[in-house]
């Protein structure tokens, strides 16, 4: 599989061009990706385009005509082409054909950027829609970071930390869809231990948070910071008791709930954006 990798003097970074996904992120001898261990979850760090999470059925509809897709869309299962490579970035593009069209009905362009400046990653999404008509996506990452970052750790010795205090409800989950109940999980905090059995029950969903950040702890010395600025959803989750990685996930939109009528133009959260327009959010890391 075709990598390509750039570092500066604090940061090295290597993605795949197979779903322009980002594999490792090292500050010198640490690495903060989960690299993907097949026995807990094999991916590291998809792009979820042009769904996030679970449609109804596997399916939308557009204009009388229903279209199937899975969970997260199709843009981490596809070869994306690398358009620039410097010192400091990476740009990647995927581009809408034939394929695409069968199951997504609107002609696209999605560039990933990355950029590293001093400690920060910054990862850049930008969809082109260059045609006349409107249309219809949600977008975000899902990114594994390895929790604990020493062997000789526990998961359970670390906190998630926001940068606000909280009253932070989760929309929980049925089979991947919203099922309207929530949950208290934050009650004017900002902390969350990250305990056994806090996702028990799938990812933690939150909506229009008060804060644009938040950090990975252990007590209180910072490991990382994820800033989530302009992404009005935030997903995360791990995938079992044992697994030892955290997915931080930004999202512009989110999974069907279970009475959506499925078209796509009335989703909750997504995006309309108009034709010969161009659609952008990025979002960062910062590794200490």
């Amino acid at each position: 599989m075709q990598v390509s990798t750039i570092q500066n003097h604090t940061l090295s970074i290597s993605v795949k061009h197979h779903g322009a996904e980002l594999c490792s992120l090292k500050r010198g001898d640490t690495e903060y990706m989960w690299q993907g261990d097949p026995a807990h979850w094999v991916r590291q760090s998809p792009v979820l385009f042009p769904i996030i999470g679970e449609l109804k059925s596997d399916e939308f509809y557009f204009k009388g005509k229903n279209y199937g897709m899975k969970r997260h869309g199709l843009a981490r299962n596809l070869p994306f082409t690398l358009l620039e490579q410097t010192d400091n970035s990476l740009i990647f593009s995927l581009k809408s054909n034939e394929a695409t069209l069968e199951n997504y009905p609107f002609p696209f362009e999605l560039q990933i950027n990355y950029k590293l400046t001093d400690s920060q990653l910054t990862v850049g999404y930008t969809v082109i829609n260059s045609n006349d008509e409107t249309i219809y996506f949600s977008i975000g990452g899902h990114p594994a970071f390895n929790v604990p970052l020493n062997i000789s750790e526990k998961r359970s010795d670390y906190q998630l930390v926001f940068n606000k205090p909280e009253n932070a409800l989760t929309q929980q989950l049925t089979d991947g869809l919203r099922n309207g109940v929530t949950k208290l999980i934050l009650d004017n905090e900002n902390t969350i231990d990250i305990t056994d059995d806090l996702f028990e029950e799938d990812a933690l969903v939150f909506h229009n948070l008060n804060s644009t950040s938040v950090s990975i702890q252990k007590g209180n010395t910072k490991k990382l910071t994820f800033d989530f600025t302009g992404f009005p959803y935030l997903g995360i989750w791990s995938s079992s008791r044992t697994a030892p990685f955290v997915c931080i996930e930004p999202w512009c939109g989110v999974a069907d709930h279970i009475s959506h009528n499925q078209q796509i133009a009335e989703k909750e959260g997504i995006v309309t954006l108009a034709g010969q327009s161009v659609f952008e959010r990025s979002y960062s890391i910062t590794v200490y």
